[in-house]
C-alpha cells in the first residue's frame, strides 16, 4: 500500500547539533530508548561520522528525520574505496506515519550524498521496516535478504592457551592495520580509529575488545558483549579483524580467553557469506538459530550509473552485526 501525502504545513532543513533535544525526542520515543541515551547517541554520531541530515518540522516539533553516514565499501574489482551512505535510525512521530514523511526526508538526503560522490546507499532494515522500504517508490531500496543467526557451542578449554589475546573493556595499546581480505566479498570499510570509536566510545552499549598482540602490534581484535539466547547466558560476537589466515587462530584465541572453565554459547548475527560464521562455526557445533527479536535485512540502492551488479546480491556481502550501528 503506498503511503498517503502529507498535506499539513511543513518546514523541512537540514539537522545539526543544534537541534539536539528535539531530535532526542523523536529519537527516543521511536526506538523506546531515553531522551538522555539518544542525547548521548547523537553526540556519538556527530563526534564520528561524516553525516548528510534532513528534517521535518511542524512548528517547533521535529516530526521525521532522516539521517545518512558517509562511509566507504571495499568492493572487490572496484578501483579504491566504493562511496556510499548508511542511513541511521529513519524516524517519523508516531501521529504522522503514513503520510509519506520517510521518502520526503530520505529524497534530499540521497541527492545530496550523489552530489558528495556517493554511489549507492547500503544498510540494514528491521523487518518492521520492510513495508516501509519496499512500498516507497522513491526511497528506492532493494531488500537483499535477511541476516542469519548462528549459535555455536564452543566446549571449555582445558588450558588457557590465548596465547597473547586478552579480554578488556577498553581499547588496547598497540598498532592496528586491519587488512583487506582476498575474498572476493563485499564489506564495509574499517580503520582502527572507526574501530575504536564503534566498540570502545559508544555512550550506552559496552563492549569486550580482545586483543591479539604481536610485539607493538595488534595482529587480531574480536568484540563482543553478554547476550541471553531463549534464556541461556552466552557470548554475541559481533566482530573479528585478521588477516586472512590468522581469522581461525583469532577465533580459537578469543575461545580459548573466553571459555577457560565452562562451555559458552556464542551467538553471531551474520551475512550468509560471511567469514566470521564460517570461522565461528569451526569452533564447535553450529546450528542456525531464530532470532529472539525481529531480523534485519540488508538494503542497497543505485544513486546513478555504474554500480556493480554484485552489491544487490546478498551472497556476495560480508557483513556482521558489528555493521549495525
Amino acid at each position: 500500500m503506498r503511503e498517503a501525502a502529507v498535506t499539513e504545513r511543513l518546514d523541512y532543513r537540514p539537522l545539526t547539533p543544534d537541534d539536539r533535544s528535539e531530535w532526542a525526542r523523536l529519537l527516543a520515543i521511536s526506538f523506546g530508548r531515553s531522551q538522555r541515551q539518544m542525547e548521548q547517541l547523537l553526540d556519538w554520531f556527530h563526534a564520528g561520522f561524516r553525516l548528510v541530515t534532513m528534517g521535518a518540522w511542524a512548528g517547533d516539533r521535529l516530526v521525521a528525520q532522516y539521517n545518512c553516514r558517509l562511509l566507504d565499501l571495499h568492493v572487490p574489482g572496484w578501483s579504491g574505496p566504493f562511496p556510499a551512505g548508511m542511513g541511521l535510525n529513519m524516524a517519523v512521530d508516531p501521529a504522522w506515519r503514513g503520510r509519506g514523511l520517510l521518502q520526503t526526508v530520505a529524497t534530499p538526503v540521497h541527492e545530496e550524498i550523489t552530489r558528495r560522490g556517493c554511489l549507492a546507499g547500503v544498510g540494514f532494515s528491521s523487518s518492521g521496516g520492510l513495508a516501509v522500504t519496499r512500498a516507497s517508490e522513491s526511497y528506492g531500496y532493494e531488500v537483499l535478504g535477511p541476516m542469519v543467526s548462528t549459535a555455536t557451542l564452543v566446549p571449555p578449554r582445558r588450558t588457557r592457551g590465548a596465547d597473547g589475546l586478552e579480554l578488556s573493556a577498553s581499547w588496547p595499546a598497540g598498532r592496528f592495520e586491519p587488512c583487506p581480505s582476498s575474498d572476493g566479498l563485499i564489506r564495509y570499510a574499517v580503520t582502527a580509529a572507526s574501530l575504536r570509536h564503534r566498540f570502545a566510545e559508544h555512550p550506552f552499549r559496552r563492549y569486550v575488545i580482545g586483543a591479539w598482540q604481536d610485539g607493538d602490534e595488534l595482529r587480531g581484535l574480536t568484540f563482543h558483549r553478554p547476550v541471553r539466547l531463549r534464556g541461556i547466558p552466552g557470548l554475541g560476537l559481533l566482530a573479528a579483524y585478521a588477516a586472512d589466515d590468522d581469522l581461525d587462530a583469532l577465533l580459537r584465541r578469543w575461545a580459548a580467553a573466553a571459555a577457560v572453565r565452562r562451555p559458552i554459547v556464542v551467538h553471531a548475527v551474520t551475512s550468509p557469506s560471511s567469514r566470521l560464521r564460517a570461522a565461528v562455526r569451526r569452533l564447535g557445533p553450529s546450528a542456525t538459530v531464530p532470532f529472539s527479536q525481529e531480523p534485519y535485512h540488508l538494503i542497497a540502492r543505485s544513486l546513478g550509473g555504474g554500480v556493480p551488479p554484485a552489491l544487490f546480491d546478498l551472497r556476495r556481502w560480508d557483513a556482521t552485526g558489528g555493521d549495525i550501528l
